[in-house]
């Protein structure tokens, strides 16, 4: 989903800033994969190659926290390889600008078809665009977490319930207490090398 939500923003960005297409990446502060989208296949080999290299418009951007506007990227001495590897796929010109939220700072690039275009003049309404991108990310990750932990949870306790039930019928059928059912449970486990909750299960289900 979060990436669904990425590439709808690369497309606006390149809507609005009057570029051929756009590429964005959200860089968690954590240890978590960084995300990478763009528009076409092409601007993804592109900032691949960005981060292969180690810099970039884009990497740029994200460690000054500063816009950057770069005219031309066929002349333009500080990526040599990138305007390149740019001017292969037709692309003349990009703009890149980075924006925060919690935890992760997204940056989006907007590439252009000829000199000078997109323009600084799109750097404003980048960052925005940036800055949502954080968010919507970190948000959009709050809500995986919380719907595994909800999994989780949903497991666990059908888990408890099945245990309940295949203790009950230990007891019924050995006339013991609790306490012993689920010794015996606890035994059958160990002896098969199998999880408490399996045991449960197949015993519920009169497979042993």
């Amino acid at each position: 989903m979060r990436k669904d939500v990425l590439h709808a923003l690369a497309d606006e960005a390149a809507a609005v800033a009057g570029g051929c297409g756009a590429t964005m990446a959200v860089w968690p502060s954590s240890g978590v994969e960084t995300v990478l989208v763009a528009s076409h296949p092409e601007l993804g080999e592109l900032v691949e190659l960005e981060h292969v290299l180690g810099d970039g418009p884009g990497l740029h951007a994200l460690r000054a926290e500063q816009p950057v506007s770069v005219p031309d990227l066929v002349h333009d001495p500080r990526w040599a390889r990138l305007g390149h590897e740019a001017l292969a796929r037709g692309l003349r010109a990009c703009v890149a600008a980075s924006g925060p939220g919690p935890g992760a700072t997204a940056v989006v690039t907007v590439y252009g078809l000829r000199p000078g275009e997109p323009g600084e003049t799109a750097v404003p309404f980048l960052a925005s665009l940036a800055r949502q991108a954080a968010w919507l990310s970190a948000f959009a990750e709050t809500r995986e977490q919380q719907e595994r932990e909800v999994r989780r949870l949903r497991q666990t306790m059908d888990g408890r319930e099945t245990i309940e039930q295949a203790k009950g019928m230990i007891m019924q059928a050995l006339g013991v207490d609790a306490e012993e059912a689920f010794a015996e449970l606890r035994r059958t486990s160990q002896n098969a090398h199998m999880k408490l909750r399996d045991v449960a299960q197949r015993l519920v289900a009169r497979e042993i």
